[in-house]
């Protein structure tokens, strides 16, 4: 199990694309396609008791992760768990709490996907190593569909508060929002939306 410790930032397409243009990150370390599916019980009882799973694949590489960001956890900081997988289904092991928390015959369903370009850059603030990311794309649940275009600012190694200096930063560049809903909150209000009055 790992920490992490990040901010996200909601994006205008407008601010993206200034903060992409300007110099205050250059050219990208990395660009991926990620396509992500998010799984649960019919009754979502992962959801209700604080626990994302999903499998998210870059290339031919499979990821599963699971996050606990329920009661009690930071809006900053959240625990997860990730294996690599082989297939497109949840591997249910003790590589995470899922076992422990509900036992061997929970019975998941994908419930939605996320379909994003993610542009990646390390940069150093005060001595702090953090991983900058923008997304764009969108999350889709049925019929429905949500667009994506968020930053991330994510601590690798140094002192938290230096996220908050480099926010900053970005802020004298282009205005955003502080973001307070996971790319599993948005997918979990397509759902939501989807059920009939």
């Amino acid at each position: 199990m790992s920490s992490e410790i990040e901010i996200k930032l909601d994006l205008s397409t407008e601010a993206a694309n200034t903060i992409l243009g300007s110099d205050l990150l250059g050219k990208p370390d990395k660009v991926l396609k990620q396509t992500s599916t998010y799984f649960d019980t019919v009754d979502r009882t992962l959801w209700r008791n604080g626990y994302t799973l999903r499998i998210r694949q870059i290339g031919t590489v499979r990821t599963q992760t699971v996050k606990a960001s329920g009661p009690g956890r930071s809006l900053f900081a959240r625990s997860e768990w990730e294996t690599t997988v082989q297939g497109e289904e949840p591997v249910l092991d003790h590589t995470s709490p899922m076992i422990g928390q509900f036992g061997c015959d929970l019975s998941l369903e994908p419930v939605f996907d996320l379909s994003v370009e993610r542009q990646l850059w390390n940069v150093e603030e005060n001595g702090s190593r953090i991983e900058v990311v923008i997304d764009a794309g969108e999350a889709n649940s049925g019929d429905r569909s949500s667009s994506i275009r968020e930053a991330e600012l994510e601590l690798k190694d140094g002192d938290p508060s230096d996220l908050f200096v480099f926010a900053r930063r970005i802020d004298a560049v282009a205005a955003f929002r502080l973001g307070v809903r996971s790319k599993a909150e948005r997918g979990f209000v397509l759902i939501e939306a989807q059920k009939p009055a």
